[in-house]
């Protein structure tokens, strides 16, 4: 559990690292790991070993069961529709 904390602190920053919730499940006779998550409040980027495309880390969105990443302008208007007035933006998306 500690481990994952850490991955998701370093990945994902400090503030998104508040927004899950782990904890283990019995489920058919095997313990796993169910996250819970809470949307965030600011737009949060990924950045994972050196492989993001922007130095600032990459931007996803959930699209039905999963994730998808935008490129720059698109991330920087989704930005600006979901999160308004945030000043959370990488340098590069304008």
């Amino acid at each position: 559990m500690r481990h994952l904390a850490q991955a998701v602190r370093n990945s994902l920053g400090d503030r998104a690292s508040t927004c899950i919730d782990p904890k283990t499940q019995i489920v058919q006779g095997k313990t796993v790991c169910l996250v819970s998550c809470q949307r965030s409040p600011e737009p949060v980027f990924l950045k994972w070993k050196g492989a993001e495309e922007s130095p600032d880390g990459d931007f996803y969105v959930r699209s039905g069961p999963g994730s998808i990443k935008l490129n720059p302008s698109s991330a920087a208007e989704y930005i600006r529709t979901r999160f308004p007035g945030t000043s959370k933006s990488p340098k590069g998306l304008k």
